[in-house]
């Protein structure tokens, strides 16, 4: 059983309460906010998501897909991986630099791709073979690519290549064959280590 604090109690009554009593307002930190929408650059990443919860920690968005179990007639609520939103300037997916452990592996040339920075959204890379041109596309041209993960997982996916330079690709994920939510995991856990600090205070 959790037992709660007076505080924590008040906060509850006034949540539920229909209104304040006259002349009382909430203090901000007491206020819950509800959005009936999900951002529709968030709809596809998040998949069939109906649910989702926001939760801010510093300048990052975090929004968990929910779905509801119920067991003995009590709803459950459970949280998936986040998409992690980086608002600081132009809303975009958080990403991480140069990755350790990672490779890209074209299926048919089994060539590898050097990945410089990676998100839930797209991927920048580096041809490694100096015999091969951006021009040429060798590795893009195949229907899907294989991403491999630290912990041996894959994902398998298609680009769409938005910038080159010299040997350096940009591209966004076209489709996922299988894998998205092994990536995002990756990803949350990468944010967790590198910015451990914001999550002192924070249970997930």
């Amino acid at each position: 059983m959790i037992e709660l604090s007076t505080d924590e109690l008040d906060f509850f009554k006034n949540i539920f309460s229909e209104s304040p009593e006259e002349g009382e307002l909430l203090h901000p930190a007491q206020q819950l906010s509800v959005h009936t929408t999900i951002p529709s650059n968030l709809k596809k990443l998040l998949g069939e998501s109906k649910l989702t919860l926001l939760a801010e920690i510093s300048h990052y968005q975090l929004w968990f897909p929910v779905t509801m179990t119920v067991s003995n007639g009590n709803f459950t609520p459970v949280l998936g991986t986040p998409e992690i939103i980086d608002v600081q300037g132009n809303e975009r997916s958080w990403r991480v630099n140069a990755p350790e452990n990672l490779s890209l592996l074209n299926i048919a040339s089994q060539h590898k791709l050097e990945i410089l920075s990676l998100s839930g959204t797209g991927v920048t890379l580096k041809l490694l073979d100096d015999e091969l041109s951006v021009k040429d596309d060798p590795l893009l041209k195949q229907q899907s690519l294989v991403l491999m993960l630290p912990n041996q997982q894959s994902v398998t996916l298609s680009l769409d290549v938005v910038r080159k330079d010299n040997n350096i690709i940009a591209a966004k994920f076209k489709d996922f064959d299988q894998g998205r939510e092994s990536l995002r995991q990756f990803l949350f856990n990468s944010h967790k280590a590198k910015y451990a600090d914001l999550y002192q205070d924070v249970i997930l």
